[in-house]
């Protein structure tokens, strides 16, 4: 649990002049003390990722330019046309199914923070902040923002929505880990692809990565103590909430998963299991690029690891798979915050103050 002292008397958030520049601003107030602490290792840390997503994204489009040599646009069209109904629909689904597990998301953050907010409000905020962030990337500032001004509307802390946010990516990871272990390690062959590596080697490499979340939730089971995050003191989740994390993060992998495995062609298609291996590492590959969505990069990784089967058909597949799992929703998602918006508008005009009371939280 987050201790009230530690908020500095930033607790409440009723008028919040913006959730971009608001947001902002906490995080450079970290980054600065972070400076401090650490010196030069700081400047270091910041200096890596940047680098380190420019080579990703370079080696992508150079990969991307070279396969594209092997595709045309009118081929990509004809599969698309050729695409039945019934696979959209299905692949339609498991799309809504996700997001519906993203859910769990900010319901288990808010859970181990101590607040008690209607489902309505936590499904809007993780709806509408995941749309961002999976369109615009940059995560913890676009889907960030959109939690600060959702969040703060209701009575949530300003800097619990740091480590709301904090909470909801290591959920993500975690369900990397699991999904990308079990698929290792059912399906090694599926990773020799990239790696060209012996498959009792994959095999291994998913017992590892088994063994790995295994390990951090006997660890977050049995260390009780509070750890300091961006200046806040907190306890990790308990072992409870530690598998449901796992749970909610693996689920949502393998849903999103298996809308690109059904709009994916028979022909040299992967085991189920192969698929979700090769969805988190273009996963992977496209968060630490840092491009919006990891545009480009995931499909790279997606056409790199599947090189048994036609690739304008494997490109149709992903350009339905944005559409479905990114572009509409980032629509609709944009729509929903437009309505809350003109919500929250119309209530300050008739002098309601807050969206709602101020949310229940639970004592430490």
């Amino acid at each position: 649990m987050v201790e009230p002292a530690a908020h500095n008397g930033l607790v409440g958030g009723s008028n919040p002049s913006g959730p971009t520049g608001a947001a902002a601003a906490l995080i450079a107030d970290f980054g600065a003390c972070d400076g401090q602490r650490s010196g030069s290792r700081a400047g270091w840390r910041r200096a890596i990722a940047p680098a380190a997503g420019l080579m990703i994204t370079a080696l992508a489009v150079f990969a991307l330019g070279r396969l594209s040599h092997e595709i045309t646009l009118d081929a990509v069209l004809a599969a698309v046309e050729s695409t039945g109904p019934a696979t959209l629909g299905l692949a339609a689904v498991l799309t809504i199914i996700s997001y519906l597990i993203l859910t769990g998301y900010d319901w288990l953050a808010l859970d181990h923070l101590g607040y008690r907010l209607p489902l309505a409000t936590v499904a809007t905020a993780a709806f509408t902040s995941f749309t961002m962030s999976h369109t615009l990337g940059m995560t913890a500032l676009t889907g960030g923002s959109v939690r600060y001004r959702l969040y703060t509307r209701v009575g949530v802390a300003p800097l619990d929505v740091i480590l709301i946010v904090a909470l909801c990516g290591w959920t993500f990871w975690l369900g990397l880990v699991l999904a990308a272990g079990v698929g290792l390690t059912i399906d090694p062959s599926i990773a020799a692809t990239v790696d060209v590596l012996p498959k009792a080697v994959n095999r291994w490499a998913g017992i590892l990565l088994l063994a790995s979340a295994t390990g951090y939730a006997v660890f977050a089971a049995c260390y009780r103590h509070e750890l300091k995050l961006f200046g806040l003191r907190m306890q990790l989740p308990g072992w409870r909430s530690t598998a449901a994390q796992l749970v909610v993060g693996g689920l949502d992998l393998v849903a999103a998963a298996g809308a690109l495995y059904v709009l994916l062609p028979n022909i040299g298609l992967p085991p189920f299991s192969g698929v979700v291996v090769i969805y988190a590492v273009a996963m992977i590959a496209g968060a630490l690029s840092h491009a919006p969505g990891g545009l480009g990069v995931f499909e790279t990784v997606v056409l790199v690891m599947l090189p048994h089967m036609p690739k304008e058909n494997v490109l149709a597949a992903l350009f339905m798979f944005r559409v479905m799992y990114t572009l509409i929703p980032f629509f609709v998602g944009l729509a929903l915050l437009a309505r809350t918006e003109l919500v929250a508008l119309s209530r300050r005009r008739a002098g309601l103050g807050h969206d709602a009371a101020a949310p229940v939280r639970q004592a430490p």
